[in-house]
């Protein structure tokens, strides 16, 4: 009895390796898939979800996908992060082993892009910016009633902060914008409602009127990343802590459509 437990274990353990190594050749494949496609210098990251693999992948049938992919280039920005899971995905056999994977399609996406500042800064000409999170304080009192707050459930909107150094006077001088982003027709539009200079230690200091409103309208700015990977179109946006993220949902994916608009 003893002898047959083990060579059972034996057996098990074969066949938990074998799934695993058939999973990490059709993760190898769709990830080199991807990477053609979005033209990156490495491949994403690739994981096929739910156990045994080998019995999705002779149905034709994957319950999830997740990519990550760092690096991705869509005018005028260079250095996105994409992450998406693609649900109840088909995908023949044949086409998995032979790279080929035209016709896999998924059932949703759902997409994520995270946009960081400096990749931002570059697009729109502002040196050393830097994004945050304002507080509840100052969404109150310079941001229209309805802005929601740090931790509010994700919309087309989200109260900004941004922090950048630009030439006052003469001298290199670190200035603090409160704004507003909003999700409109797939464009990320930042309008800063009020900015001031910054102050050691912290606290901020309101500028003259005519410095003020140049800079209110330096500041504010839109970006249109096109769609995001997998035919996502942007529906909520929030801020992070050195970066905005857009997200959305797409339906009836196919793998040529990973490529994102310009």
């Amino acid at each position: 009895m003893r002898k047959l437990i083990i060579a059972m274990l034996v057996i098990v353990a074969l066949l938990v390796a074998a799934d695993f190594g058939a999973a990490a050749f059709a993760e190898h494949t769709v990830a080199t898939q991807i990477r053609q496609q979005l033209a990156l210098r490495s491949d994403p990251s690739v994981r096929i979800n739910g156990f045994p693999f080998l019995t999705q992948a002779l149905a034709g049938h994957y319950s999830a996908i997740d990519v990550q992919a760092t690096g991705v280039s869509v005018e005028p920005l260079h250095d996105l992060d994409v992450e998406a899971t693609l649900h109840d995905v088909d995908a023949p056999l044949a086409e998995v082993t032979s790279g080929d994977m035209h016709s896999v399609r998924a059932a949703r996406v759902d997409g994520r892009v995270r946009i960081k500042d400096t990749d931002l800064g570059r697009a729109v000409g502002i040196e050393d910016l830097r994004i945050q999170q304002p507080s509840d304080q100052e969404i109150t009192e310079l941001l229209p009633a309805g802005t929601p707050a740090a931790g509010a459930p994700h919309s087309d909107r989200a109260a900004v902060r941004m922090v950048a150094t630009t030439d006052l006077l003469g001298q290199r001088t670190e200035i603090v914008g409160i704004g507003l982003i909003q999700l409109t027709g797939g464009v990320v539009r930042i309008t800063v409602r009020d900015v001031r200079l910054a102050q050691d230690g912290g606290g901020s200091v309101a500028l003259p009127r005519a410095v003020r409103q140049t800079l209110l309208n330096t500041l504010s700015t839109e970006v249109k990343p096109g769609e995001l990977p997998f035919a996502v179109t942007p529906t909520r946006v929030w801020v992070e802590t050195g970066s905005v993220v857009v997200e959305g949902t797409a339906s009836n994916v196919s793998l040529n459509q990973i490529r994102p608009s310009g």
